[in-house]
Formats: C-alpha cells, structure tokens, sequence
C-alpha cells in the first residue's frame, strides 16, 4: 500500500508537467513559427522576382509555393492559437467559419505542396536527355500548369465544405465520412504528393548523372566552347536542382512525420488517462512539425545555393538603397565627400 501511494505524486507530478509542456508549446510554438516563416516567405518573394530567377519555370513555382506557404501559415496558425489562448470561440459558434477554417487549413497547403511537387517534375524534366522532355520546363507551360493546381487542390478539398459543421461543437461528421476524412488527409495531402517529389528527386539526380557524363565526354572532344557554354548554361539549372531536392528531402521528412502519427492517431485504439495526455502533447507537437514545414523553405534555400544567397544578399542591398535615399557617394577634387542623388534605373542596372 505505501508502495503505491509513493509512486503517486510521482505519476501526478510527471502528467501535471506534460500539461505545463503542451500548453507552452501550443503558446510560444506559433508565435516562433509565425515570425519565422513570414520572414523566410517575405525573403522568398524578394528573392525569386529578381531577374536572375524570375525568367526559369522552377523560380516560378517556388515563388507560388512561397505564397500559399505564407497564407497557410498565417491563416491556420493565427485561427489556431486565437483558439488555444484568446479565447476565441468563433470555430465552435459560428458555421460558416467553421466550414471555412476547416476548408482553408486542408486546400492552402496542398495548392503549396502541389507547387513543391510540379518544381520536382520541372527539374526532372529540364535535366533530361529528352529534348522533347526539356520542351515541357517552359514559363509560359508553368502559367497553365500552375492554373490547373490551384483548381484542382480546392476542388479536392470541396468536401471538407459539406461534411464539417457544429456538432456541437466544429468537426467532421462521423462515421465513413470521418474516416474518408482522415485518409484525405493522410494519403492526399501527405504520404501521395510527397512519395511523388522523392521519386521525381531521384530521377532528377539520375538525369544529373546521365549528363554529367555526356559532358565529360563533350569536353573531352572539345574542351574549349562547347563544355565552357554548356557550364555557364547549366549553372543555374544545377542550383535549382540542389534547392528542389532539399526542399523535397526536408519536406518528405517533416510531412511523413505529422501523417505517421495522425494516422495512428485516428486508427489507434482510444486513448484515456495518461496516454489520453501524451496523445495530445504528440498531436500538438507534430502540427507544429506540420506547420514548421511551410516555415522553411527560405532557410533550405539559403543553405544549400551559393546562387540563392547571392541573389538574396543582391536584392537586399537594391531594397537598402531604394529606402535609404537613391545617392551614391562621390570623392570631389578637395577630398570630400559628397552624396550625388541617381536615378533608379541607374541602380537597377548596378545591381542586376
């Protein structure tokens, strides 16, 4: 008897700092990811319409994706922690935002998660041996593309509208539609999409060797023009290729992770008592692991492209000059320093 009532506080003490743990989490989680994740999507934007970038069908889909990682990330994390800690009780009191919060959480990041694939398919495509292939890499292809994602990812999601309401508090009808629901989720907006990106990554790095070698063989016939031309030209694709295939890589990892445990989540026993507590503490983790996952993608790129950064570091500098003042400073004849006022074309044409 002493025994047990020993291990007790123990056991009180241990689910009390699980609850103390979780809703630190579920506050400071947000806030972090939020000032992280617009900072990268703003950089994102920046960094991508340069004219170094804009012009290649890969830049525009990770300029698109960057626009719906960003309304994802403010929508789905603000809605959710005025939920958790403002008390804001408009999820469970009104339907039509009800419907519509549930709506938008599911379509924004799957409209994003399509564009991270359709850059995989891009680079697979322009590094193929294939000209018929390469033809497919094209902006004015990327515009169509890009259309036909956007639709089809809200229109996947147009059930969402119809099986969620008050009930009564906000949730999916249960039953089959619940379940329906859940595999949606899981397989459509997880473990699909991102089986794709890492199959497309893999081809990709099988074209890169497949070309690498024809070069070699190129250059070693002739090792002046054509190898110098066919460097320059491709410099810029092999950057991109490294982006896409980290982007995939860390993508896959941080999706894969959410879904794995969603899945067991929902067809997993029931859950009481102590594991009821970490059953919650791992689901509000890994949405934050779910949520991180459209945070990153400016920080991926700058880690792993010399020619990222160097756009990046080049833009900022425009941006300075462009709030700072458009003057340049100028040594007179006596030694001094004066600040002569220039036009913005003229900075244009020195940073670009």
């Amino acid at each position: 008897m002493s025994t047990t009532n020993s291990f007790q506080p123990v056991s009180t003490t241990t689910q009390a700092s699980i609850q103390v743990i979780t809703t630190q989490i579920t506050y400071y989680g947000p806030i972090i990811l939020l000032i992280i994740g617009i900072t990268g999507c703003l950089c994102n934007f920046i960094t991508f319409t340069s004219p170094q970038l804009r012009k290649t069908s890969c830049a525009f889909y990770f300029l698109l994706s960057a626009v719906f990682e960003l309304l994802s990330i403010t929508f789905g994390l603000i809605s959710r922690f005025a939920a958790d800690h403002l008390g804001s009780t408009l999820i469970n009191t009104d339907r039509a935002y009800c419907k519509l919060r549930a709506y938008l959480v599911s379509a924004l990041p799957l409209v994003a998660t399509y564009f991270v694939l359709l850059s995989s398919i891009d680079r697979c495509m322009s590094s193929s041996v294939s000209a018929r292939l390469r033809s497919f890499s094209q902006r004015k292809i990327a515009y169509r593309v890009s259309v036909m994602a956007i639709i089809l990812g809200f229109i996947s999601c147009i059930h969402i509208v119809i099986g969620y309401d008050l009930r009564p508090r906000c949730g999916a009808l249960a039953g089959a539609f619940a379940m329906y629901d859940s595999m949606f989720v899981v397989f459509w907006l997880g473990v699909i999409p991102h089986v794709m990106m890492l199959i497309f990554g893999f081809l990709t790095y099988m074209n890169i060797k497949r070309s690498r070698r024809r070069i070699a063989i190129h250059s070693h016939k002739n090792p002046t023009a054509l190898a110098q031309r066919q460097q320059r030209e491709e410099k810029n694709d092999t950057q991109l290729i490294v982006m896409m295939l980290s982007q995939v890589g860390f993508s896959s990892l941080l999706i894969l992770t959410r879904m794995t445990y969603y899945a067991y989540y929902v067809l997993g026993p029931s859950l009481t008592g102590y594991d009821k507590l970490i059953g919650s503490f791992l689901m509000s983790f890994t949405t934050l692991v779910y949520y991180a996952n459209y945070c990153k993608s400016f920080y991926i790129y700058t880690l792993s492209s010399q020619l990222f950064r160097s756009v990046f570091i080049q833009r900022i500098k425009l941006c300075i000059k462009t709030v700072v003042g458009k003057y340049t400073p100028v040594i007179l004849t006596d030694g001094s320093v004066s600040c002569v006022p220039i036009s913005a074309e003229a900075i244009q044409r020195c940073t670009t």
